[in-house]
């Protein structure tokens, strides 16, 4: 489903408040975060003739890898997701955080996105390339996500087409400044592409996407906006 290679893009602003040695934000100006939850869903075994992918796996175990040490996030690892399966785990995230928390959601997998209607889709491994049924939409993710309370809730999508989330948010967000993130209800998005294909192929084990979000986890350093962790 994904052909081109692409560099990945960032489509809008990531925040991340990073754990001090006490376990609470080091530097917020605002009230702190009570709880940082994280939710990774790497889908790579899917059905003929959807080919599988390679690096999700690894992607997923290692970005909660560094969800936990650096940032003390509780992480929540799900791996060849059906659109229940997905669906059940964000319900459960929506119920379970609060409106002080910090939600992260991580989707490494197969996406699409339909010629006609320009929707995008995320792609559960039960999907069919007959019919979007078992498709999960942009619209859907977006009605998923605005369930949950968090105070700032950061998505990030390693698939296809996945520069599509960005229209389900607001776009007025690029220059906000850390306070106003970690004042404010948020929803920031990033994404591994445009409107367009992204490819499988990787480094060290990772997509180039998660490989470069890995380094930017590694070079965080108190409140950083995602412009500056993406960059370089």
């Amino acid at each position: 489903m994904c052909a081109n290679a692409r560099r990945a893009k960032l489509n809008s602003p990531l925040c991340l408040p990073k754990a001090s040695a006490g376990g609470v934000p080091a530097a917020v100006a605002a009230k702190p975060t009570t709880r940082r939850i994280a939710l990774l869903i790497g889908n790579y075994r899917y059905q003929s003739p959807i080919p599988s992918l390679e690096t999700p796996s690894n992607d997923v175990d290692q970005v909660a890898a560094s969800l936990r040490q650096k940032l003390g996030f509780d992480v929540r690892v799900i791996k060849n997701a059906t659109k229940p399966d997905m669906i059940r785990a964000v319900a459960a995230l929506a119920r379970e955080a609060g409106p002080a928390d910090s939600v992260f959601v991580y989707y490494a997998g197969h996406g699409y996105q339909m010629d006609d209607t320009g929707m995008g889709y995320w792609i559960p491994v039960d999907g069919s390339v007959k019919t979007a049924a078992q498709w999960i939409s942009n619209t859907d993710i977006s009605r998923l996500l605005g369930a949950i309370p968090a105070r700032q809730l950061m998505l990030v999508s390693d698939s296809c087409f996945s520069g599509t989330l960005a229209r389900e948010q607001n776009p007025g967000i690029a220059a906000v400044s850390p306070g106003e993130v970690l004042r404010k209800r948020s929803v920031l998005v990033l994404s591994s592409g445009g409107e367009e294909p992204v490819s499988d192929e990787g480094k060290d084990g990772h997509s180039i996407f998660a490989w470069h979000f890995l380094r930017s986890l590694d070079r965080l350093g108190g409140t950083t906006i995602g412009f500056e962790v993406y960059r370089g």
